[in-house]
């Protein structure tokens, strides 16, 4: 008898610790409203802390253009305590067997002047710009000794914020290497006469083709003149036809060849990205690259306009034209100033300061950036 007891006992005991491990492992767990509510809070603190992140990634690449644009400022400055003189924004001027090119065939940029002052020295042994950039005898081709040096990717010239990467294919060069950075020319007014518009040709900024520029020109001050900023890499077809379907952080507009910018004409441009895309190689002077102007404002929402010269003179084929500094920062703009030190100008600024920063010896007085 006691022992039937002791085995029903033994039952009930058994009974009530199932129950409790089962109320147990109920409670161990979450009901669904309660991982929902987790799942919203986590949702919620990382919708805050994103763009908190995404701000800091931004103000490191910002850092590090800003540095990469510093580097410039320093390289200018010791071409300068070298060479007595800035360098041009394109040589321009070929000798021997090459003086029957055009002028403009000799084009390379202030950057490829810059690189033994870059500390780009096997970039520089590999360069002979004593040749023309191309050669109208094999199609345009850049001369083979300086294609390795043209397809060279060199972090120095690219803003982080930007995409980084080889964006045309030409001139015998598969993937050619890219720039953000620009020398500036001036105001693109070069005096109001329409031929000059955009001109690289007596232009009245630091750097104009052939023509090195002593700091004694730069009358306006060295502290109050632009000498470099930056562009955005292009996107899009390349020879497109009709209106952008992209915006002007994308693409250009190009009049026809030998058609004056203006702003009537850029306005009614119907072709885009004319054999290249912007910025496409570092080593070209030409305004689609290493040169550019203040003729707009920083961003601006008008599209940049090119065309080529088609005039008699040292300037024939040169291209010309209506660039914008241009960056994927937040609201403005990298400038390295002449005298070596950089600023960052926002893109509300006023447009006749932002002329002024642009001429060496234009006798405005500079608004606040």
């Amino acid at each position: 008898m006691f022992g039937e007891e002791r085995r029903k006992l033994r039952l009930v005991t058994l009974g009530l610790r199932e129950r409790m491990r089962a109320i147990v492992r109920k409670r161990s767990g979450f009901t669904l409203v309660e991982l929902l509510v987790v799942i919203a809070i986590i949702g919620t603190l990382v919708g805050l802390l994103l763009p908190a992140v995404q701000a800091a990634r931004e103000a490191a690449r910002r850092s590090q253009c800003q540095n990469n644009m510093r580097q410039l400022g320093i390289s200018l400055l010791n071409y300068e305590s070298s060479r007595k003189a800035f360098p041009p924004a394109f040589p321009g001027n070929l000798k021997g067997a090459y003086a029957v090119y055009p002028a403009y065939f000799h084009s390379w940029s202030v950057l490829a002047q810059l690189n033994a002052f870059l500390e780009n020295t096997a970039i520089q042994n590999s360069m002979d710009v004593s040749l023309p950039m191309y050669d109208p005898a094999n199609n345009y081709a850049i001369f083979p000794q300086n294609r390795t040096a043209c397809a060279t990717l060199v972090p120095t010239f690219l803003c982080p914020s930007d995409k980084g990467r080889p964006v045309s294919s030409a001139y015998g060069i598969t993937n050619m290497g890219p720039t953000n950075y620009a020398a500036c020319i001036g105001s693109g007014i070069n005096g109001g006469v329409v031929s000059a518009l955009g001109s690289p040709w007596d232009a009245d900024g630091a750097f104009q083709a052939r023509t090195p520029m002593k700091m004694s020109g730069i009358t306006d001050g060295t502290s109050k003149t632009a000498a470099f900023s930056e562009s955005i890499l292009g996107e899009g077809e390349e020879s497109g036809s009709g209106q952008p379907t992209l915006g002007p952080d994308r693409v250009y507009k190009y009049t026809g060849f030998g058609t004056p910018v203006s702003d009537s004409a850029c306005a009614a441009a119907s072709q885009w990205n004319y054999t290249n895309r912007r910025g496409f190689m570092w080593a070209s002077g030409e305004i689609r690259c290493g040169t550019y102007n203040h003729y707009y404002a920083p961003n601006s929402p008008n599209y940049d306009c090119i065309t080529n010269d088609t005039n008699n003179g040292p300037g024939k084929y040169t291209a010309v034209g209506f660039r914008a500094a241009r960056s994927r920062h937040n609201g403005g703009v990298n400038v390295v100033m002449c005298d070596g030190s950089t600023r960052y100008v926002s893109d509300s600024v006023d447009p006749m300061t932002w002329r002024a920063l642009s001429t060496r010896a234009g006798g405005e007085v500079a608004g606040d950036l």
